[in-house]
């Protein structure tokens, strides 16, 4: 089976369709371009109903202040957040909690902050929100619960999870059989690759050797709910 290929341009104009509640899953080693990918995604996802809320883990981090910036989302310490007269109406938020450099603290203040998100998007609906490093947010923060909630139930509310990790053998299940959109980088990790396999409807061969040859920067797009798939390129 030959798979299409599509350029980046095109395929966010003609092909990328977002409905809300619709969770999408991005998978790439580091340096892969998720971030990137994600913002040129939720450009054209963003209406004036549907807002982000991007969770940051990291104490700095020069990636998510281009992103919140090309987004035009609003960078937040706390959640809920403060109105402010300069943004009465963002597109989303980032929420990049301040860090003491203390891990014992940070992790407990970052899990506070994130959870206390999750839970107003999942009540509220209307959202999407990116977890950059969705792994992180399950071992190191212990948000599992919360974000299996989401993709399991979140749907319905209007609440989507787009979940980005570089290691994908340590998320969720749900991550891979809830997601209505996934796109795949090529993984050189066997792990991962095994991982393929637990996304349901499509042919895990047929989804492997296409991985195994992507180039830098392009990925396998995969539609759950018709089994489309094509290649996305530069």
């Amino acid at each position: 089976m030959r798979i299409e290929v599509i350029p980046r341009d095109e395929f966010l104009t003609n092909r990328w369709a977002y409905e809300p509640g619709e969770h999408v899953t991005l998978l790439a080693p580091t340096g892969g371009g998720k971030t990137y990918l994600a913002a040129q995604l939720l450009d054209h996802a963003l209406t004036g109903k549907v807002r982000a809320v991007a969770l940051v883990m990291k104490p700095r981090d020069r990636t998510a202040s281009r992103f919140a910036k090309a987004l035009k989302l609003r960078i937040v310490r706390t959640w809920p957040p403060f109105p402010s007269i300069w943004q009465p109406q963002p597109r989303g938020w980032v929420l990049w909690p301040k860090h003491r450099f203390d891990p014992a603290y940070d992790d407990l203040h970052l899990h506070r902050e994130f959870r206390k998100a999750l839970l107003d998007s999942y009540k509220k609906g209307d959202r999407i929100i990116f977890g950059d490093e969705v792994a992180g947010l399950v071992d190191d923060l212990g948000l599992e619960r919360e974000l299996k909630a989401i993709w399991s139930r979140g749907r319905s509310m209007g609440a989507g999870l787009w979940a980005a990790t570089q290691r994908p053998s340590h998320i969720p299940l749900l991550a891979y059989n809830s997601a209505e959109h996934l796109f795949l980088a090529y993984d050189p990790d066997k792990r991962n690759q095994d991982r393929f396999s637990e996304i349901g409807g499509v042919d895990p061969v047929l989804v492997k050797s296409t991985v195994l040859g992507l180039r830098k920067y392009q990925w396998l797009y995969i539609r759950r709910s018709d089994r489309a798939m094509c290649i996305v390129d530069k």
